[in-house]
């Protein structure tokens, strides 16, 4: 019996775990694309750039530095653009961007 509820308690961490990775990679995706359109609002692109700044961001890599290569990314478009913001408020929009992110995919049921 003892064995059992060992067993059951494990495939219940195992359970948990996968459920809260698919929840990061999901919130992570999101907030990449959220991001995204943050940084095409502030430099006025069209609806072609923002898809493809959009692609482009998703297929930034990096890990376990994907955030800070996801910031230089952001801030070299922007001021390439003219747009000459601060990396914290860079890093902040960056941070609000999860936080809204979080918010969607666990508003949404997971497939």
């Amino acid at each position: 019996m003892p064995e059992r509820i060992l067993e059951e308690r494990e495939r219940g961490f195992e359970a948990k775990f996968a459920h809260d990775e698919e929840v990061r990679f999901r919130t992570l995706a999101r907030r990449d694309k959220l991001f995204a359109v943050w940084a095409a609002e502030r430099m006025h692109l069209d609806d072609a750039a923002r898809l493809a700044l959009g692609h482009d961001v998703l297929k930034i890599e990096g890990w376990p530095a994907h955030d800070d290569a996801l910031l230089r990314y952001v801030s070299g478009k922007l001021e390439w653009h003219g747009v000459g913001l601060p990396r914290e408020e860079i890093a902040r929009a960056l941070t609000s961007c999860e936080a809204k992110a979080h918010e969607q995919v666990m508003a949404a049921p997971l497939d």
